[in-house]
């Protein structure tokens, strides 16, 4: 089984937080442990990647 194949969305249940206003979300640090990034900086380098892409298709966060 690959990598990609044990992720589920049991596992990433267990990691959501919802807001005030019923939003979920996520710790990146939670999400580096989970995808199995050892090194913050690669993490973040993958985040700020993933910011790139949401600003090309003009999604805002």
């Amino acid at each position: 089984m690959s990598n990609i194949d044990s992720y589920n969305e049991r596992v990433f249940e267990e990691y959501r937080h919802v807001n005030d206003y019923g939003e979920d979300y996520w710790y990146a640090r939670d999400l580096q442990e989970i995808l199995q990034y050892s090194k913050w900086e690669n993490f973040s380098r993958v985040i700020d990647k993933a910011k790139e892409a949401c600003e090309t298709v003009a999604i805002t966060f």
